[in-house]
């Protein structure tokens, strides 16, 4: 079922998307991976909003916001003139929300939150929340909180949730919010509103809900669906064809006789192609059977390769002793399995051995050049590829590979059920045997689509409802040469001259295999409908007009070449990937680049370079081109978090010749959804509005990722994406790839290191109950009483006095030495101030200690045991370190060097001792959330990324030298300290604990 029942105690969304009650918020958030999207109208506000659990206790809420009455640029006539096509005023609004602690015996739970983060700020509030249930069955929830700015004061809220009707639920509240301060509330009709009390009812079926409720001064009504992005499947894959049987097993040849016979191996590839396999490559070394393949329609890597190991065992020739499969994608190698022993691999595919004991004789692995079977080696087979088979072949073939046909869904107009291949490839059927018969009722202009997708004979078709598209003429063949056709529909919101844009045009792809690594990718569009040329808004941007003019490619003609390429890939050596690219990338650009990728022995980094020389294009979009050119360097480190989480930070020259550094954040759920947001800070000085000279506009955006296999009756590797973000800005742009190959190497490496990397091989019903195809829903609990514990444990073992003394020593007089150039350093700064040098130092140093305590937090919330272990100290560090800080700037109160009063004067009388310059508080973060990763990891040139902050204070004169070599020294000692008495905790063993008047001894080991 698709649809679940409703727990009566579970978050609902209010008005605003956020957990909580019709205006008011409360302390719970929903289940982890919960997505949900509703529209709520409260006068004169409506809001469409989206709102994800994005992490464990972690609820973050996007929301485009109109206000009735409000002209959109202002009064005048030519403002009203100007926007009368863009509507009533409306804004966009981040909130978040984090739940501290969940509800326990007489514990209420608690939450802090903020809403419009970003932006404008129109709506901005900080609230803290709790939250308790109530009776027997827990049916009904009391809250209590306070807020401030627009949220001022106590708020409150309460809902019931009748036993006998657990659909149904009351809703009441009192609002605190104070409209008067809401922006033009004259105009709007929000001054006429008042803090007060609200009561509503709400209706919640399975994911969807809706709500009525009557204010003090007014209706309100909001209605939403909410999706557990958690769930690994949410339609039953009841059109997913059956794996491979042998149902009339002939005598296999001999291992001379398969050599000299190559119809034996073109069988097999035939076989295999049948089953949507594509680029098959086999050959015979010794008693070894090779195989490489790809598979674009199978979502898990291992279930790819078991399907095509019972295929194999049946075509395989007596004599064989081991069977080597490399997937590949591209034609590059990812990912190796060698299976030893093949009555063992028989055994395990027919559920006479358990997993364990098939462990014993695979081994997963990356893979090396000699893996690949190259064109060259695969000539003694390629002329019987595509000649009939004779008829005692075609008569052991399709009794060895035929399938059951899955019935024609219901209703369905003239093809089979769709499916959803990636492009380029499709699913491969070969002329000598179908591995799934056609549909009856699939026939479309005389062809067949079968129910895995398109038949692979090169032959033209038309698929309805094939890849996701509506319509489709598409070909396809075994080498991955492909034609498709289909309709492209695209939007564009929130333009100054309209609010909706769309485009609708006639799609065109062509994609060919040249040879090994090499191909050939085209795409063209013809446009049938569009609004986008509409935009009249002339760009007000500063910097190169890399984006900011996409209207005018969008409008200028109705024939547009999007894309020309040369693409070659290779594999030089066992983890490194390189890429070579020449064309016409996209719409706005041409050029030539590259790119190369390396995947460290650790599965969970990778690293890779981008780099491109490029010209922008004409508005026609042909051969047309522009004056402007521009090479972009983009270098990106991936890190793979647990919790399907992955962090890429990139860095170097964007589009507009800015350099900066780009953050992305994506979490992957069970169901393969993927939801995320980047963050890009460039010195490209955007100033157009929101920007400012004081606070430039930076890019930033967030993105959604569907694979289509969550809503088809069958497998696909295709999936839809959405993305939100300014659509005429040059700052932080990047152009698109020409064919990303971290995002190649990504699915099947996750699979690889995913436990044992065989998924779901044999797709065995026990197999469903394993960890490589069912991972365990980990639980994030509340690190505090852990935190106190360890505290104390560490307080215990303190270094005695003649440990120590010697090294305070040698700090105090580091500091004192240090002190000898704190005037004459800042006089250089001084001096130096306007230097972009200077003032980039100057911005690194203040957001590195931002930076480590998230990555601090990251690690311990998303990394393994050893890096989580090595987070939560870190953490713990920061916050005793940032105490000691605090201590000494109370005491000393010495003055910043831009005060100008003097490297030994106090702080004025207009600043706070808590502000004060000695220690520096930015050092000392930094030095302790990095010295318990510097030691953990046997890594000190992380102590050099600590040093450069400081230097970074000392260069924007917020810091004499010796300010933070004292806050280096802090964090230093107490992160030695913290990692010393803590280190272990992650891995267990023996704890001696001494108390007053006792000893205790645990010991503890994690399994």
């Amino acid at each position: 079922m698709i649809f679940a029942g409703h727990d009566s105690v579970a978050a609902t969304p209010s008005n605003n998307g956020q957990s909580g009650y019709i205006n008011m918020p409360s302390a719970a958030v929903e289940a982890d991976g919960t997505f949900s999207v509703g529209y709520g109208y409260d006068s004169p506000y409506g809001q469409l909003w989206v709102s994800s659990t994005i992490l464990p206790s972690v609820q973050a809420t996007a929301r485009y916001v109109s206000i009735v009455g409000i002209p959109p640029f202002g009064g005048s006539q030519e403002e009203l003139a100007y926007g009368a096509g863009y509507g009533r005023y409306k804004d966009k609004v981040i909130d978040g929300k984090v739940q501290l602690w969940t509800e326990r015996a007489w514990l209420p739970s608690v939450a802090v939150g903020a809403t419009d983060v970003f932006g404008t700020q129109l709506f901005k509030s900080y609230y803290a929340v709790g939250s308790k249930t109530f009776g027997a069955t827990r049916n009904v929830e009391v809250s209590l909180g306070y807020g401030t700015k627009r949220m001022s004061g106590t708020f409150a809220g309460l809902r019931w949730t009748p036993v006998s009707h657990p659909n149904w639920s009351v809703v009441a509240e009192y609002n605190s919010t104070d409209y008067k301060k809401d922006y033009l509330p004259q105009m709007s009709g929000a001054d006429q509103r008042r803090k007060g009390p609200a009561v509503g009812l709400e209706y919640r079926w399975g994911w969807l809900g809706i709500q009525a409720a009557r204010g003090r001064d007014n209706f309100s009504f909001n209605a939403f669906v909410s999706i557990p992005f958690n769930e690994r499947e949410y339609v039953p894959k009841i059109y997913e064809p059956p794996f491979f049987e042998d149902k009339d097993p002939i005598t296999p040849p001999s291992i001379p006789e398969w050599r000299q016979d190559a119809g034996y191996g073109a069988d097999l590839i035939k076989a295999l192609a049948a089953q949507d396999y594509q680029n098959i490559r086999v050959s015979l070394t010794g008693s070894v059977l090779n195989l490489t393949f790809t598979n674009n329609r199978i979502y898990d890597t291992g279930r790819a390769v078991g399907r095509a190991m019972r295929t194999a065992l049946a075509f395989a020739p007596a004599g064989v002793m081991t069977i080597k499969v490399t997937y590949t994608k591209l034609d590059q190698p990812l990912v190796t399995y060698e299976f030893f022993d093949l009555p063992k691999l028989q055994d395990y595919l027919a559920g006479k051995i358990d997993r364990k004991a098939f462990n014993d004789v695979v081994l997963v692995r990356y893979p090396n050049r000699d893996d690949v079977i190259t064109d060259d080696q695969q000539g003694w087979i390629a002329g019987l590829l595509d000649t009939s088979a004779t008829p005692e072949q075609k008569v052991a073939l399709t009794s060895a590979a035929e399938a059951p046909s899955a019935p024609a869904p219901c209703g369905a107009s003239a093809v089979a059920s769709p499916a959803a291949p990636s492009a380029p490839t499709s699913s491969a059927v070969t002329d000598v045997v179908a591995a799934v018969a056609p549909a009856k009722d699939s026939v479309v202009s005389g062809s067949a689509a079968n129910v895995t997708g398109v038949e692979a004979d090169g032959k033209l078709r038309v698929a309805v409802g094939h890849e996701g598209d509506v319509v489709q003429l598409t070909s396809v063949d075994r080498e991955s040469n492909r034609l498709k056709v289909a309709p492209k529909l695209g939007f564009f919101f929130n333009d100054p001259s309209g609010a909706f844009r769309y485009s609708l045009s006639a799609a065109a792809n062509y994609d060919r295999r040249l040879g090994d690594g090499l191909y050939l990718n085209t795409a063209a569009s013809v446009s049938i409908l569009e609004t986008v040329s509409g935009v009249r808004q002339p760009s007000n941007s500063n910097l190169p007009h890399v984006r900011t003019d996409v209207a005018k490619y969008l409008g200028e003609s109705r024939f547009a070449l999007n894309r020309l390429l040369i693409n070659k890939y290779a594999n030089p050596a066992e983890r490194w990937y390189v890429r070579g690219s020449v064309g016409l990338y996209e719409d706005m650009f041409r050029g030539a680049g590259g790119q190369v990728l390396y995947l460290p022995q650790s599965s969970k980094w990778a690293a890779d370079l981008s780099v491109d020389a490029l010209q922008q294009r004409g508005y026609k979009r042909l051969f047309d081109s522009l004056d402007y050119k521009t090479v972009t360097a983009i270098a990106s480190l991936h890190y793979q978090f647990a919790r399907g989480i992955t962090v890429t930070a990139r860095a170097g020259r964007f589009l507009a010749r800015d350099e900066g550094v780009r953050i992305e954040f994506k979490r992957r759920f069970q169901s393969g959804i993927e939801v995320g947001a980047w963050y890009s800070h460039t010195n490209g000085n955007d100033i157009t509005s929101p920007g400012t000279p004081s606070k430039p506009y930076q890019d930033r955006g967030v993105f959604l990722s569907i694979p289509l296999r969550t809503m088809l009756p069958l497998d696909s590797q295709n999936s839809i994406g959405f993305s939100l973000s300014p659509w005429t800005r040059d700052i932080g742009q990047m152009v698109a790839s020409p064919g990303d190959l971290y995002d190649m190497v990504e699915k099947p490496r996750r699979d690889m290191n995913s436990y044992d990397g065989l998924g779901n091989f044999a797709e065995r019903p026990d197999e469903q109950q394993l960890l490589a195809v069912s991972p365990p829903d980990t639980p994030f609990e509340n690190p505090l009483p852990m935190v106190r514990e360890r505290i104390d444990q560490s307080l215990n073992v303190v270094p005695a006095r003649e440990q120590w003394l010697r090294p305070a020593t040698l700090a105090v007089g580091a500091v004192l030495v240090s002190s000898l150039a704190d005037k004459p350093v800042d006089r250089q700064m001084k001096k130096y101030q306007d230097k972009k040098v200077i003032s980039g130092l100057n911005t690194y140093g203040n957001a590195l200690p931002y930076a480590l305590v998230g990555a601090a937090g990251a690690a311990f919330a998303l990394g393994d045991k050893r890096m989580s272990n090595t987070g939560l100290i870190s953490l713990q560090s920061i916050g005793i370190a940032t105490g000691f800080t605090l201590v000494g700037k109370y005491a000393v109160g010495r003055a910043r060097p831009d005060e100008e009063r003097g490297p030994w004067s106090r702080v004025g009388d207009s600043s706070s001792r808590s502000d004060a310059s000695f220690p520096s508080g930015h050092a000392t973060v930094s030095f302790a959330a990095i010295t318990p990763f510097a030691k953990e990891y046997d890594a000190p040139w992380l102590y050099g990324v600590a040093a450069l902050g400081s230097a970074g204070r000392v260069a924007g004169r917020k810091h004499w030298v010796s300010d933070t070599v004292a806050g280096g020294v802090i964090g230093y000692a107490v992160g030695s300290w913290l990692w010393h008495a803590q280190r272990e905790q992650g891995s267990g063993g023996l704890a001696i604990v001494p108390g007053p008047k006792s000893v205790s001894v645990s010991w503890q080991k994690n399994y």
